[in-house]
């Protein structure tokens, strides 16, 4: 038999919706009511009107570019675009729209509503929306009926329109003003300045104001300064000159001949000087024969002393009167050049004064002009800020218009019909799709694989869930099935001692149990059913009688505690837990001995165990029997807890493990579960015994449940 075609379990929508039928119900019902209100409101049909503008990336100028009306990037683009999307519904647009539709007499305001409402009404039902991948807004009005929907959004695109044309270069008007009057004051400036430096140029005599004009007295002060200066030098060499001939009595060179050279050269003395020297030399000759004693020797000598002063006078004579003439040649030069150096200085003086003057008014002039250029080209920026601003801001700018609102025609919506389908669609799938999802969700043990998978091994045997009488016959079927597997499993290891513990305390460790001890005792094979489950100890067997935990403390024979019960109207040889409830499992040794001599009377000896995951006596009894069996509570036990127990089982290590997977729930249409229970129990195929299809059969059954309560109304007319 393949376990895994009998107990293979999908999330089938089906079975998740049969299982959980009164959730998709609810569900369905809370969508239902919930969408009535919903489609009946917004299922209303509706007419709806758009106009187009364009925001274009760039300024579309008409002569210059400018800075200020360019975007630097994507971003500033996008946030003019919202810019322009929020200016739409501005109150003073939507205003000034209103305004021309009644200067051109349509009226669409309501009766009995202000202009300020009606107004804030307008701003939150049109509706300004960017056209994805491209430049263009769409301007969208919505309403109920035709009217002038076309009207009000075409008012409002072009009151939008020229708002944005007046503000895209921002106070154009103020600002134009502003420059006018600027242009003014420069003019009147430029006026008073150009008078200034015609006065400036009166009194230099220049016409012309520029870094390349020369000031003329730069040259006659340069020459008159080099004057001075000679006349200076002249007037030191001259005091110089006069004072050393003062001093040392004797020209120097510079001057010319010196006083000795002129006696030397006179005429006159050096004729008397001759004379003198010829005489001097006769005198010589006579007295040089002479005796002092003679007469002629003492005239000789006086005449000769005569002669030399004679001559000596008239030289000391000559150089007086030429050393008063030197001097008063000096003198006069020593004057003439003071008073030259004098007349210079003044003069230098003079032309100093006239060019500082000059420099003084030329620099005046200079920034007279500078002030001039500066606001010639001030006021030329001016000009050109003005013929900017005059003609681009009449320029097309950013925004543009692509297409007017044309008059609505066809209403549009989905409709009540429509939306009333989708949300019962959208019910249904939401019914449909809840008990999937939570079956998704569900960590539960649900099918033999699934126990399968999580503990890597087969399962020995499993049950159906179910009290009805097929899910008992069926069941006997597969406890038979089960006594099967443990008497071929005795036969293999010659061991006739098995345990069983659940993963938790809804284990039914006790009904599988007792369900293959029965069938084992049908087949005349002789079992012994024992309750080591000091977690809770099982209420099938009578607790006023003694039982193991008796025995094992000492406190009743093990002769006395094999007891009588009666399971499924069969009598079975039982040991019960007993009446010491909290001490837990005692004396190993003597269970042993005990489990040593019921094998010498008991073919088979089922044990209930405590739970694997909770009692701590499981871990000692799995050691001591070695052969256990682990049932899996389907519907009740997660994945995680069978886990946990497998690894705790792996940590045991006992001889052998078994799997008995316990009340496994009936999926109708998975596998063919139920295809084999019918065949199983009506010893026919499926396709002859069922006649009807299931959903026929299941309209036969409400017919005859209907007829039925008819005949009892009409049998008992007063109930």
């Amino acid at each position: 038999m393949d376990t895994n075609q009998l107990s293979g379990r999908g999330i089938k929508p089906l079975l998740s919706l049969r299982k959980h039928f009164r959730l998709s119900v609810m569900i369905w019902l809370l969508v239902v009511l919930a969408g009535i209100p919903v489609a009946w409101i917004k299922g209303q049909s509706y007419y709806g009107v758009e106009s187009v503008f364009q925001v274009s990336p760039n300024y579309m100028k008409m002569l210059a570019t400018d800075k200020e009306v360019e975007f630097q990037s994507n971003s500033q683009y996008r946030e003019f675009v919202n810019h322009l999307s929020s200016t739409v519904r501005r109150y003073d647009v939507v205003q000034r729209a209103l305004k021309k539709l009644r200067d051109a007499k349509v009226d669409v305001q309501p009766r009995g509503l202000s202009e300020r409402k009606y107004i804030e009404q307008l701003q939150k039902l049109v509706t300004v929306r960017a056209v994805p991948d491209t430049y263009m807004v769409r301007i969208g009005l919505e309403g109920q009926t035709k009217g002038t929907l076309d009207q009000i959004v075409n008012a409002i695109t072009n009151s939008f329109l020229e708002t944005t044309k007046s503000e895209q270069i921002f106070g154009s008007v103020e600002r134009v003003e502003a420059l006018q009057a600027n242009a003014i004051r420069l003019d009147e400036e430029i006026t008073r300045l150009e008078a200034q430096r015609v006065q400036f140029s009166e009194l230099l005599g220049l016409t012309t104001f520029g870094d390349t004009v020369i000031n003329p007295y730069d040259s006659m002060l340069s020459q008159a300064r080099d004057k001075f200066t000679t006349a200076s030098i002249e007037r030191a060499h001259a005091e110089a000159t006069f004072q050393a001939f003062l001093a040392q009595r004797e020209t120097p060179t510079s001057v010319g001949r010196s006083l000795m050279e002129m006696r030397l050269q006179d005429n006159g003395l050096q004729a008397l000087r001759n004379e003198v020297v010829k005489r001097s030399e006769e005198l010589g000759r006579t007295v040089a024969g002479l005796e002092d004693s003679h007469p002629a020797k003492k005239p000789a000598l006086a005449e000769y002393e005569a002669i030399n002063k004679r001559l000596q006078r008239r030289e000391a004579e000559f150089e007086g009167a030429a050393f008063e003439n030197v001097k008063t040649r000096l003198t006069g030069s020593l004057r003439q050049t003071r008073q030259v150096e004098t007349e210079i200085q003044q003069s230098l003086k003079k032309i100093e004064g006239q060019a500082a003057d000059y420099a003084r008014n030329f620099q005046k002039a200079m920034r007279i002009t500078g002030d001039i250029r500066k606001r010639e080209q001030e006021q030329k920026e001016v000009r050109d800020r003005l013929n900017f601003l005059q003609n681009e801001s009449a320029a097309i700018g950013f925004v543009r218009l692509v297409t007017l609102a044309l008059p609505a025609e066809t209403p549009m919506g989905i409709g009540k019909t429509k939306l009333m389908l989708a949300v019962l669609l959208l019910a249904s799938l939401l019914a449909l799709a809840a008990p999937v999802m939570l079956d998704m969700v569900d960590r539960r043990i649900y099918t033999v694989n699934d126990a399968e998978t999580l503990m890597g091994i087969p399962a020995a045997g499993w049950q159906l869930e179910g009290h009805d009488l097929p899910s008992q016959l069926f069941g006997k079927e597969q406890a038979r099935r089960f006594a099967s597997t443990l008497i071929r499993n005795k036969a293999k290891s010659g061991n006739g001692v098995f345990s069983f513990t659940s993963v938790k305390t809804v284990g039914s460790a006790t009904t599988v149990v007792l369900d293959a001890a029965v069938v084992l005792h049908q087949l005349g094979i002789r079992v012994l059913v024992v309750d080591a489950n000091s977690f809770s100890p099982s209420p099938n067997f009578d607790v006023g009688l003694p039982g193991l935990s008796d025995y094992l403390s000492g406190d009743a024979p093990i002769d006395s505690i094999v007891q009588r019960v009666t399971h499924q109207e069969h009598k079975l040889s039982a040991v019960g837990y007993g009446k010491q409830l909290a001490s837990g499992m005692q004396r190993l040794d003597l269970l042993k001995r005990a489990i040593s001599d019921w094998s010498q009377h008991y073919e088979f000896i089922l044990i209930e165990l405590p739970p694997v995951l909770l009692g701590a006596d499981a871990e000692l009894l799995i050691d001591t029997f070695g052969q256990v069996f682990l049932v899996l509570e389907a519907q009740s036990v997660s994945k995680g807890e069978a886990t946990r127990a497998k690894r705790l089982l792996e940590k045991l290590d006992p001889q052998a493990v078994g799997l008995f997977v316990n009340n496994i729930p009936m999926f109708e249409g998975g596998g063919y579960m139920k295809e084999l229970m019918v065949e199983t129990l009506t010893h026919d195929t499926f396709s002859h015994f069922m006649s009807l299809s299931n959903l026929r059969l299941q309209i036969e059954l409400l017919r005859a449940r209907w007829v039925q309560r008819r005949m009892k109304k009409q049998d008992h007319p007063e109930a």
